[in-house]
């Protein structure tokens, strides 16, 4: 096999294919929505340019390899490579390298066997196999390989004219690559988007039953009953945070002015210690009662809580306190009139 490179024809001008012609097919190049079409109208185009048996279209790779990006023959286009179609002849992966046109001519060394690709661009027996860079700011990024039946067909018009014509396909395959992978990007980037979106909605949804279960809870651990006519009582179970107080003071006022409440009993009994902000609240509590013409009494206090109000010099004075709900009881009971047992 040799290799011949080309020198710069010195008439371009007079070799090049008619500019309408070129302008036709490059506006073809132009308008084709994706890679194999692209490569399809190259292919058949460039009949116009190389009158060729085979024409074989080789890019390079990141690998410093080379693969097929397109074959046609006999009006018959393949994107791609089939199956086992590997390009492994040295003087192939060479003409990616090849600045200029360059033809490599016979006899053909025998390719190996897992070359396919080899072996379908020579199926002919062709005289010669014609080179054209496709190059992209004057880097070669891949090949365009005419098998010639005669080396006579490369004259200066189809050296001249293939030259300019694998020009336009490197840019316009440049140009519609990046597109390509821009519009890939940015449905990337939209199908993320989506993806954020559904977890934020799914994360509100959550959010909103988390709150409603906590407003349930609120109104659970808040049981404000009615144990005689303008006597309320107000059994709290657990601990009391700042939150729940909050929650507390909200639904003892209320229902102090609802039931027009003159006795509001806290018990205490049941709950845990509570730190000083809590008390804080309870205390305020006590001072809201009494601003709303009821009275407050406490009963059950805890030892612990007995010892943070201490702390924080909190006072219980003019608040009746009893030791267990049944004093307290009594002692209303007694205010309204009604014999205690």
């Amino acid at each position: 096999m040799v290799m011949s490179e080309s020198g710069q024809p010195s008439e371009t001008g007079g070799g090049w294919i008619v500019l309408g012609v070129l302008n036709e097919i490059l506006l073809k190049l132009a308008t084709q929505p994706d890679l194999p079409s692209l490569w399809q109208e190259a292919c058949a185009s460039a009949r116009w340019i190389v009158p060729s048996q085979r024409l074989c279209v080789v890019l390079g790779d990141e690998g410093g390899g080379a693969r097929i990006a397109a074959r046609y023959h006999a009006g018959a286009f393949e994107h791609g490579a089939p199956a086992g179609s590997v390009v492994v002849d040295a003087w192939m992966v060479a003409a990616l390298t090849a600045q200029r046109a360059a033809w490599f001519k016979g006899p053909w060394d025998e390719p190996r066997q897992v070359d396919l690709a080899r072996a379908w661009l020579l199926a002919d027996d062709p005289d010669v196999v014609f080179h054209v860079p496709i190059q992209v700011y004057r880097r070669t990024i891949g090949s365009m390989l005419f098998a010639l039946e005669d080396q006579r067909q490369i004259d200066r018009k189809a050296l001249a004219s293939a030259t300019t014509y694998a020009l336009y396909v490197g840019a316009t395959y440049t140009m519609l690559k990046n597109q390509l992978d821009l519009a890939a990007a940015s449905e990337q980037l939209r199908a993320q988007n989506d993806e954020l979106e559904r977890v934020q909605r799914e994360l509100r949804l959550q959010l909103d039953r988390v709150r409603a279960q906590h407003e349930a809870m609120l109104e659970m651990s808040t049981p404000i009953i009615q144990v005689w006519d303008s006597v309320l009582t107000l059994p709290v179970i657990g601990t009391v945070d700042s939150v729940r107080a909050a929650r507390m003071m909200e639904e003892v006022l209320a229902a102090i002015v609802a039931h027009g409440a003159r006795f509001m009993i806290v018990d205490l009994t049941g709950a845990q210690a509570a730190d000083a902000s809590t008390i804080e609240h309870l205390l305020r509590l006590f001072a809201a009662t009494k601003l709303l013409g009821s009275q407050c009494i406490v009963c059950g206090v805890p030892t612990a809580m007995v010892g943070t109000l201490l702390e924080i010099g909190g006072s219980l004075d003019g608040i009746p306190v009893f030791g267990t709900l049944k004093s307290a009881l009594q002692h209303v009971m007694g205010a309204v009139g009604r014999p205690p047992r």
